[in-house]
Protein backbone atom coordinates (compact mmCIF):
# COMPACT_ATOMS: atom_id res chain seq x y z
CA UNK A 1 0.00 0.00 0.00
CA UNK A 2 1.73 3.87 -0.85
CA UNK A 3 2.44 5.70 1.96
CA UNK A 4 1.62 8.86 0.71
CA UNK A 5 -0.34 11.36 2.44
CA UNK A 6 -3.97 9.96 2.74
CA UNK A 7 -5.24 13.40 2.89
CA UNK A 8 -3.66 14.68 -0.78
CA UNK A 9 -4.92 11.55 -1.82
CA UNK A 10 -8.39 11.34 -1.65
CA UNK A 11 -9.16 14.85 1.01
CA UNK A 12 -11.56 14.50 4.14
CA UNK A 13 -12.75 11.33 3.42
CA UNK A 14 -10.31 9.37 4.68
CA UNK A 15 -10.38 10.88 8.17
CA UNK A 16 -14.22 11.00 7.91
CA UNK A 17 -14.22 7.49 7.55
CA UNK A 18 -11.74 6.65 10.09
CA UNK A 19 -13.29 8.62 12.38
CA UNK A 20 -16.33 6.96 11.89
CA UNK A 21 -14.98 3.41 11.84
CA UNK A 22 -13.31 4.21 15.35
CA UNK A 23 -16.53 5.49 16.89
CA UNK A 24 -17.96 2.19 16.02
CA UNK A 25 -15.69 0.66 17.76
CA UNK A 26 -15.82 2.65 21.11
CA UNK A 27 -19.38 1.96 21.11
CA UNK A 28 -19.96 -1.75 19.90
CA UNK A 29 -20.30 -4.44 22.63
CA UNK A 30 -17.07 -6.06 21.85
CA UNK A 31 -14.89 -6.91 24.86
CA UNK A 32 -11.95 -5.20 25.59
CA UNK A 33 -9.01 -6.99 23.57
CA UNK A 34 -11.05 -7.34 20.45
CA UNK A 35 -11.46 -3.28 20.31
CA UNK A 36 -7.57 -3.09 20.94
CA UNK A 37 -7.05 -5.38 17.93
CA UNK A 38 -9.50 -3.53 16.26
CA UNK A 39 -8.03 -0.30 16.82
CA UNK A 40 -4.79 -1.55 15.48
CA UNK A 41 -5.87 -2.19 12.04
CA UNK A 42 -7.33 0.80 11.64
CA UNK A 43 -3.38 1.70 10.65
CA UNK A 44 -3.19 3.24 7.60
CA UNK A 45 -0.03 0.90 7.00
CA UNK A 46 -1.84 -2.42 8.60
CA UNK A 47 -1.05 -5.39 8.07
CA UNK A 48 -1.31 -8.79 9.57
CA UNK A 49 1.68 -9.96 10.16
CA UNK A 50 3.11 -6.43 11.75
CA UNK A 51 -0.53 -6.49 13.24
CA UNK A 52 -0.47 -9.96 15.76
CA UNK A 53 3.32 -8.64 16.31
CA UNK A 54 1.87 -5.66 18.14
CA UNK A 55 -1.26 -7.59 19.47
CA UNK A 56 1.29 -9.80 21.39
CA UNK A 57 3.24 -7.03 22.61
CA UNK A 58 0.34 -5.12 23.26
CA UNK A 59 -1.26 -8.58 25.58
CA UNK A 60 1.92 -9.39 27.03
CA UNK A 61 2.38 -5.82 28.71
CA UNK A 62 -1.12 -5.40 29.55
CA UNK A 63 -1.42 -9.33 31.21
CA UNK A 64 -1.18 -8.06 34.77
CA UNK A 65 -4.34 -5.38 34.40
CA UNK A 66 -7.41 -6.49 35.67
CA UNK A 67 -10.69 -6.68 33.24
CA UNK A 68 -11.53 -3.51 34.80
CA UNK A 69 -8.13 -2.42 33.43
CA UNK A 70 -8.25 -4.24 29.82
CA UNK A 71 -11.36 -1.72 29.41
CA UNK A 72 -9.26 1.14 31.06
CA UNK A 73 -6.84 0.09 27.91
CA UNK A 74 -8.83 -0.16 25.49
CA UNK A 75 -10.63 3.05 26.22
CA UNK A 76 -7.54 4.82 25.93
CA UNK A 77 -6.22 3.33 23.31
CA UNK A 78 -9.15 4.41 21.42
CA UNK A 79 -9.10 8.37 22.92
CA UNK A 80 -5.63 8.91 21.38
CA UNK A 81 -6.82 7.10 17.94
CA UNK A 82 -9.79 9.15 17.52
CA UNK A 83 -7.56 12.36 18.48
CA UNK A 84 -5.18 11.34 15.44
CA UNK A 85 -8.37 11.23 13.01
CA UNK A 86 -10.32 14.15 14.04
CA UNK A 87 -6.59 16.44 13.81
CA UNK A 88 -6.10 15.02 10.09
CA UNK A 89 -3.02 13.22 11.36
CA UNK A 90 -1.47 9.95 9.91
CA UNK A 91 -2.64 7.21 12.27
CA UNK A 92 -0.02 4.11 12.04
CA UNK A 93 1.24 0.58 13.42
CA UNK A 94 4.28 2.43 15.21
CA UNK A 95 2.13 5.34 16.36
CA UNK A 96 -0.61 3.41 17.76
CA UNK A 97 1.61 0.41 18.69
CA UNK A 98 3.69 2.51 20.92
CA UNK A 99 1.86 4.53 22.21
CA UNK A 100 -0.47 1.48 23.40
CA UNK A 101 3.02 0.46 24.76
CA UNK A 102 3.23 3.18 27.14
CA UNK A 103 -0.42 3.86 28.03
CA UNK A 104 -0.41 0.24 29.89
CA UNK A 105 0.90 1.88 33.12
CA UNK A 106 -1.63 4.93 32.78
CA UNK A 107 -4.31 2.39 32.53
CA UNK A 108 -2.95 0.39 35.77
CA UNK A 109 -2.49 3.53 37.52
CA UNK A 110 -5.96 5.91 36.83
CA UNK A 111 -8.86 3.42 37.99
CA UNK A 112 -11.34 6.12 37.24
CA UNK A 113 -10.19 8.01 34.95
CA UNK A 114 -10.99 5.68 31.67
CA UNK A 115 -13.31 3.53 32.97
CA UNK A 116 -16.02 4.70 30.58
CA UNK A 117 -15.84 4.91 26.85
CA UNK A 118 -14.22 7.98 26.21
CA UNK A 119 -15.71 10.55 23.18
CA UNK A 120 -13.35 13.12 21.41
CA UNK A 121 -14.66 16.92 21.32
CA UNK A 122 -16.00 18.52 18.21
CA UNK A 123 -13.78 21.58 18.12
CA UNK A 124 -14.66 24.96 16.50
CA UNK A 125 -13.62 28.39 16.75
CA UNK A 126 -15.25 30.66 19.08
CA UNK A 127 -18.62 32.06 18.86
CA UNK A 128 -16.82 35.48 20.21
CA UNK A 129 -14.98 36.36 17.38
CA UNK A 130 -12.86 38.85 19.39
CA UNK A 131 -11.68 36.48 21.38
CA UNK A 132 -10.61 34.04 18.66
CA UNK A 133 -10.27 30.83 20.87
CA UNK A 134 -11.01 27.15 19.99
CA UNK A 135 -14.33 26.03 21.95
CA UNK A 136 -15.55 22.03 22.11
CA UNK A 137 -19.02 20.51 21.81
CA UNK A 138 -20.45 17.63 22.57
CA UNK A 139 -19.62 15.30 19.75
CA UNK A 140 -22.77 13.80 17.31
CA UNK A 141 -23.11 10.42 19.70
CA UNK A 142 -23.54 12.69 22.56
CA UNK A 143 -25.74 15.80 21.45
CA UNK A 144 -29.05 14.24 22.58
CA UNK A 145 -27.33 13.41 26.19
CA UNK A 146 -30.63 13.17 28.43
CA UNK A 147 -29.41 11.90 31.54
CA UNK A 148 -29.83 12.89 34.99
CA UNK A 149 -26.09 14.45 36.10
CA UNK A 150 -22.86 15.80 34.96
CA UNK A 151 -19.80 15.42 36.70
CA UNK A 152 -16.19 17.79 36.35
CA UNK A 153 -13.11 15.39 36.30
CA UNK A 154 -10.01 16.20 36.70
CA UNK A 155 -6.73 14.41 35.21
CA UNK A 156 -3.39 14.95 36.91
CA UNK A 157 -5.23 15.21 40.46
CA UNK A 158 -2.44 14.34 42.27
CA UNK A 159 0.02 16.59 40.94
CA UNK A 160 -2.71 19.67 40.90
CA UNK A 161 -3.22 18.80 45.25
CA UNK A 162 0.45 18.45 45.71
CA UNK A 163 0.93 21.93 44.70
CA UNK A 164 -1.72 23.70 46.35
CA UNK A 165 -3.08 21.90 48.86
CA UNK A 166 -0.60 22.66 51.88
CA UNK A 167 0.16 26.23 50.26
CA UNK A 168 -3.00 27.80 51.69
CA UNK A 169 -0.44 30.11 53.27
CA UNK A 170 0.16 31.75 50.09
CA UNK A 171 -2.19 30.62 47.48
CA UNK A 172 -6.33 29.70 47.91
CA UNK A 173 -7.60 26.50 48.52
CA UNK A 174 -6.73 24.29 45.94
CA UNK A 175 -10.81 22.72 46.34
CA UNK A 176 -11.94 27.02 46.58
CA UNK A 177 -9.79 26.56 42.64
CA UNK A 178 -12.10 23.58 41.76
CA UNK A 179 -15.32 25.03 42.51
CA UNK A 180 -14.25 27.90 40.67
CA UNK A 181 -13.60 25.62 37.56
CA UNK A 182 -16.53 23.48 38.19
CA UNK A 183 -18.87 26.45 38.22
CA UNK A 184 -17.09 27.37 34.72
CA UNK A 185 -17.81 24.01 33.65
CA UNK A 186 -21.37 24.00 34.32
CA UNK A 187 -21.99 26.81 33.01
CA UNK A 188 -21.13 26.01 29.94
CA UNK A 189 -23.73 23.69 29.39
CA UNK A 190 -25.92 26.48 29.07
CA UNK A 191 -24.12 27.57 25.66
CA UNK A 192 -23.17 24.22 24.72
CA UNK A 193 -19.88 24.69 24.18
CA UNK A 194 -16.74 24.89 26.22
CA UNK A 195 -13.43 26.34 26.03
CA UNK A 196 -10.43 24.50 25.11
CA UNK A 197 -8.68 26.06 28.45
CA UNK A 198 -10.00 27.44 31.49
CA UNK A 199 -7.89 30.19 33.69
CA UNK A 200 -8.53 29.94 37.20
CA UNK A 201 -6.66 32.18 39.38
CA UNK A 202 -4.98 30.93 42.41
CA UNK A 203 -3.48 33.80 43.80
CA UNK A 204 -3.67 37.74 42.81
CA UNK A 205 -1.65 37.55 40.03
CA UNK A 206 -2.10 34.27 38.89
CA UNK A 207 -3.85 31.29 37.13
CA UNK A 208 -4.04 27.54 37.04
CA UNK A 209 -4.59 25.78 33.86
CA UNK A 210 -6.71 23.55 32.90
CA UNK A 211 -7.48 21.22 29.09
CA UNK A 212 -9.54 20.15 27.80
CA UNK A 213 -9.43 15.96 27.16
CA UNK A 214 -12.58 14.22 26.63
CA UNK A 215 -16.32 13.65 27.63
CA UNK A 216 -17.27 9.97 29.51
CA UNK A 217 -20.54 8.38 29.42
CA UNK A 218 -21.33 4.91 30.06
CA UNK A 219 -23.34 4.00 26.79
CA UNK A 220 -23.97 0.89 28.50
CA UNK A 221 -26.59 2.14 30.75
CA UNK A 222 -29.95 1.16 29.00
CA UNK A 223 -31.91 4.06 30.07
CA UNK A 224 -30.76 7.26 28.84
CA UNK A 225 -32.04 9.27 31.94
CA UNK A 226 -29.46 7.18 34.37
CA UNK A 227 -26.50 8.21 32.64
CA UNK A 228 -23.72 10.55 33.74
CA UNK A 229 -21.92 12.85 31.57
CA UNK A 230 -18.35 13.44 32.97
CA UNK A 231 -16.49 16.11 31.43
CA UNK A 232 -12.73 15.73 31.31
CA UNK A 233 -10.09 18.74 32.23
CA UNK A 234 -5.96 17.66 32.81
CA UNK A 235 -4.54 19.78 35.20
CA UNK A 236 -2.15 21.42 33.08
CA UNK A 237 0.24 24.12 34.51
CA UNK A 238 0.18 27.58 36.16
CA UNK A 239 0.93 31.02 35.07
CA UNK A 240 1.77 34.47 36.80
Amino acid sequence: MSMNNPLEEMGNKYFEDLLQRIREIKISGQPPKRKIAEILATAYDYNDEDGKSWLSMITARSASLDDGGHLRFANCLILHAEGYAVSHTLLTMKTIGEYAAECVHEACNNQHIYEHPCFYGDYEEDADEESNEMTVSLPRELADFKGSSVILKIKGMDRFVDTFCNRDTYYRRAYAILADLDKEVLEGLENGFWPTWYMIPYKEWGDAMFEFSHFEVDLREPDAEYRTLYIVYRYDTTVS
